[in-house]
């Protein structure tokens, strides 16, 4: 029995040995279990992040190549974003290109005259300068082969006409006649000579038609100063590069006034187009670092003013148009418009948001036929409202109906593809775009006369821009000024058909004539001021008589 006892006592001994044993092998397994746990959880972890930067990498990448695309198309690509080659409107393509849709109904056709049309005839542009050059036979063909005996003249003459383009320099020199007086009165001592010509810069060398042509030639056409003067000099004259630039900065002088004049009229207007442009002003300025400055442009309706800032922010169309302007201001979707207050109010540009459009579907090949879908919409209300614009009283209603009906269809669109959850970044991106500005694009429903688009104030910058090219910005403070006055007088020219040449010669010849300074009588130059004799004087284009 004794025996029995002591062997259950090893027994349990050794169970509960074993029962230690296993209990600490069963504690480091949990403990091992829980550590591997750990492990995969970091590890899922990480393969959760690894995922999430991979989806953010490859959407990042995608966006790379929709915006490769689009550059791609934007280089070898049409530039033009019209549907069809015959639009209402032409594109604009000077900075960031803008297309109208073609009116319905209309077939595309191709540019210039079309086959099957009866044609005009050549002009015979009678009614420039005219210089009759009479060619006769030589002396030895003006017999008859044969016999010798002479020709006679036949009544009239076999005539053919030619257009002729003479640069002539010509130097001119003013012989003043002085006279002496043969009397013994006294008044009149010494010599008198006839008074000297009027001259635009005192002393100087150059006529007003010869710095007509200069500025013209510079701020009108684009060309650099220094191919102006290369050829000058294929003509025989040598002028020094600081003769024309001291020249220049006494005439920007003489722009100042009548520039001032052209921007007061364009505040007083209640509808202006806006954009604006870089411009390079390679000089110091107070509280001005870098070169860069803007050139903005804000056109009425016979008014073209361009303002030379350094800032592109708000305060530019907020101190030009004062605190007390009230109207509707034609801009693309930059912040800077949404600044201007309560009383004026942004039509928003519909080409901008039809571009936003194109470039999802050109950058996103999934999204093409989505794109196209939505320029259909927009190409359509620009038919409509074309329509409506050019419609009698009658058709107005029945047209304005259309329209209507046809952007609360767009609006429902809208709000229906946004709430798709699956919807791609570009997708919602454009159509968010086209919810928070719908207020100012649909400023045009109510008021008929303001354009869907802000096309004009893009082609006015185009002109300037090309100057960008060309000669890259202006190196002074005054040559901006310059400039901007330049730009402002001729580009106002323009807009109300007056000749730009015809213009600046009779303003400056006026400044001559007033001891070179501005005229007067001002008033008498401002485009809304002229006299019907004075606008056919200075009609452009010159109707041939």
């Amino acid at each position: 029995m004794a025996a029995k006892i002591s062997q259950a006592t090893d027994e349990l001994r050794e169970l509960r040995c074993d029962l230690g044993y296993y209990k600490a092998m069963h504690a480091r397994a949990v403990e091992r279990e829980t550590v591997l746990k750990q492990r995969i959880c970091e590890f899922e972890e990480r393969c959760a992040r690894q995922e999430e930067r991979i989806k953010v990498l490859l959407e990042v990448n995608e966006k790379l190549q929709a915006r490769v695309a689009w550059l791609e198309q934007q280089l070898f690509g049409r530039k033009s974003e019209q549907t069809n080659p015959c639009a209402c409107e032409k594109p604009d393509d000077t900075l960031e290109t803008s297309g109208t849709p073609a009116l319905e109904g209309e077939e595309p056709k191709k540019r210039g005259k079309q086959p099957g049309a009866k044609g005009y005839g050549r002009k015979r542009h009678t009614h420039l300068p005219t210089e009759e050059i009479l060619h006769e036979l030589p002396p030895g063909r003006q017999c008859c082969p044969r016999c010798g005996k002479p020709f006679k003249v036949f009544p009239g003459t076999e005539d053919s006409d030619e257009i002729d383009w003479d640069v002539r320099l010509t130097r001119r020199v003013h012989k003043r006649v002085r006279y002496r007086p043969t009397c013994q009165c006294g008044v009149v001592p010494g010599i008198v000579a006839a008074p000297p010509p009027p001259k635009l810069i005192p002393k100087g060398m150059f006529t007003c038609g010869f710095w007509t042509r200069l500025i013209l030639d510079k701020f009108l056409f684009q060309r650099p100063l220094y191919r102006t003067r290369s050829a000058l000099a294929l003509e025989g004259l040598d002028i020094p590069q600081g003769t024309l630039t001291g020249g220049l900065r006494r005439i920007e002088e003489l722009f100042q006034p009548l520039y001032e004049r052209i921007c007061a009229r364009s505040r007083e207007a209640r509808h202006w187009h806006m954009d604006e442009t870089r411009w390079r002003v390679f000089a110091e300025a107070e509280g001005k670092t870098g070169s860069l400055w803007w050139l903005w442009v804000v056109i009425t309706g016979d008014a073209v003013a361009y303002l030379l800032e350094p800032t592109r922010s708000a305060s530019v169309p907020q101190n030009h148009l004062g605190p007390d302007a009230e109207g509707i201001v034609s801009a693309d979707r930059y912040v800077a418009y949404k600044a201007l207050g309560s009383k004026i109010r942004v039509a928003f540009c519909w080409c901008h948001v039809r571009r936003d459009f194109i470039e999802a579907g050109d950058g996103y090949k999934k999204l093409a036929a989505w794109g196209a879908a939505w320029q259909a919409r927009i190409d359509n209300i620009f038919r409509i409202n074309a329509r409506r614009v050019k419609a009698d009283p009658d058709a107005f209603l029945f047209e304005d109906n259309a329209l209507r009906a046809a952007l609360c269809a767009m609006a429902d669109d809208r709000e229906r593809e946004l709430q798709d959850p699956a919807l791609h970044p570009a997708q919602k991106a454009a159509l968010e775009s086209l919810r928070n500005h719908w207020a100012g694009l649909t400023i045009f429903v109510s008021n008929p006369a303001i354009p869907m688009d802000n096309n004009e104030a893009e082609r006015r910058l185009r002109n300037p821009v090309m100057g960008r090219k060309n000669y890259y910005g202006s190196g002074s403070l005054w040559s901006g000024r310059l400039a901007a006055s330049a730009f402002t007088i001729f580009q106002t020219c323009l807009l109300n058909n007056i000749n730009p040449h015809k213009f600046m010669l009779d303003y400056l010849q006026a400044c001559a004539a007033n001891g070179g300074l501005a005229p007067r009588e001002l008033d008498a130059f401002l485009p809304w001021n002229l006299t019907d004799a004075q606008k056919v004087a200075w009609r452009y284009p010159e109707l041939p008589p």
